[in-house]
């Protein structure tokens, strides 16, 4: 049988200041998509309704990284809210899939409570007007992960999100790489993520790796070894989504850029590391 989880379709992460964040982030080099509103389902069969919160974007072929926030900051989204009550920083990991029913069936044969597969959807400004985007996706495990919102998405309508006008970015980046995540358990975390992944994961030095066949890792490290995976950054409540690592080829290019900008970082060799303290909650990492 096939994998049914193909990749890291996202990581998502929420602020209280999307203006700031995303001001930071173009700073960075991305380039980010316009505010889009969500809509959606918590269960399946509800109607789909506004969520109260929205989204920028750096988009990329094959993924993404969600910058959250509420739509209006006089109005507070709940689950905004809660996020940044936890910490400011990485709160979504989605994985991607073709077959979110048959995730769902996988993960509920093995004892996993999931939510079901559930319907959520947001309009998108593109060259032809306003579309909406649209997606079925299902969340594993809520009260048993507390590291982030895990899920797994398909994206029904994948032609609204990775617009070509968006995949270019001044900075080089290709792709959301790698997701680090930082355990207290790491033995428990990596029989957790094996059984949501559907794969063994790989173990290199601190890290268990769970590679996919599309651009995309996710990595878990033990809380004691992380400096060594994110030097001069400050963690996550653990265990938390500590940083995510993008694909570039122009270290230099983005060495220079962030000097100019002023943005703290630290650089190791073929991988720059800048600090979550400087990225809103998350550190972010540029490699080749």
């Amino acid at each position: 049988m096939g994998r049914d989880i193909h990749s890291v379709n996202h990581v998502g992460m929420a602020v209280a200041r999307i203006e700031a964040a995303a001001a930071r982030f173009e700073a960075m080099g991305f380039v980010l998509t316009p505010f889009s509103a969500h809509s959606g389902a918590w269960k399946p069969g509800e109607q789909v309704a506004r969520l109260g919160a929205g989204n920028r974007c750096a988009m990329f072929r094959h993924n993404y990284l969600e910058i959250l926030a509420s739509e209006d900051p006089a109005r507070p989204a709940e689950r905004i809210e809660r996020f940044l009550a936890h910490h400011q920083g990485a709160h979504i990991l989605c994985f991607g899939t073709d077959a979110p029913h048959a995730v769902d069936a996988r993960l509920t044969a093995a004892g996993v409570k999931t939510s079901g597969v559930i319907p959520l959807q947001r309009d998108v400004d593109t060259p032809e007007g306003t579309r909406t985007a649209k997606f079925e996706r299902v969340q594993f495990a809520p009260d048993a992960s507390p590291e982030g919102f895990i899920q797994a998405a398909l994206h029904l309508t994948p032609e609204y999100l990775h617009q070509p006008r968006y995949l270019s970015h001044p900075n080089g980046v290709t792709a959301l790489a790698e997701v680090i995540l930082v355990a207290d358990d790491i033995e428990a975390f990596e029989r957790k993520y094996a059984l949501y992944a559907g794969c063994a994961a790989e173990r290199s030095g601190v890290k268990r790796t769970f590679r996919f066949p599309l651009v995309s890792a996710v990595s878990i490290v033990a809380a004691g070894d992380a400096t060594s995976v994110l030097p001069g950054s400050r963690l996550p409540p653990v265990p938390g989504i500590a940083g995510v690592a993008f694909r570039t080829p122009q270290l230099d290019a983005v060495r220079a850029r962030l000097g100019a900008a002023g943005i703290r970082f630290v650089s190791r060799g073929e991988r720059i590391v800048v600090p979550a303290e400087e990225a809103f909650g998350v550190a972010v990492v540029f490699e080749n």
